[in-house]
């Protein structure tokens, strides 16, 4: 909105008095009053207070001690702040936004292998067989094809593994 159509809005243009009002005859005494005020400054050059004798020589003041000064830049604080800094990175290395599903062609074989060796003990592996379906030649003269893979893994029902 204008300046010119906010006055109109307000009328403010129709107003004639400032508001300010100065007493009766103010500038008639006016100028009596302060040559007799620089007179009187002129005459007296002491403002009339005096300390005693003596006051500021045995005059002592207690200063406190230092107060503490807490930086900025404390264990505390920069422990604070990197641990959000290594959320904030962790929250987007994770690949939150990437909703891709992962197949199994993503996963490493050795990956896989170091997960069994880490993760299961040998008597976990060894209750699964028994003494007589071990042999060496059986796991290295054995070849399995994808599609009996896949249909092994297809007739297993889940529940019957996690009921045990």
């Amino acid at each position: 909105m204008s300046r010119k159509a906010n006055m109109k809005k307000e009328n403010i243009h129709n107003i004639k008095n400032s508001g300010f009002k100065v007493p009766q005859n103010y500038f008639e005494g006016l100028e009596d009053s302060v040559l007799a005020e620089a007179k009187l400054k002129n005459l007296v050059s002491d403002s009339g207070f005096k300390t005693p004798e003596g006051y500021l020589e045995n005059f002592s003041v207690s200063i406190k001690k230092e107060t503490k000064v807490i930086s900025i830049f404390s264990r505390k604080n920069m422990l604070f702040v990197s641990s959000i800094a290594a959320a904030i990175v962790l929250f987007f290395s994770l690949n939150v936004f990437n909703n891709s599903p992962l197949t199994l062609n993503d996963l490493d074989i050795t990956t896989v292998e170091d997960y069994i060796l880490d993760e299961t003990e040998l008597g976990d592996l060894a209750s699964l067989f028994q003494d007589n379906e071990l042999s060496e030649s059986q796991f290295i003269d054995y070849s399995l094809s994808d599609e009996t893979l896949d249909n092994y893994l297809e007739s297993i029902d889940v529940n019957d593994l996690y009921s045990e």
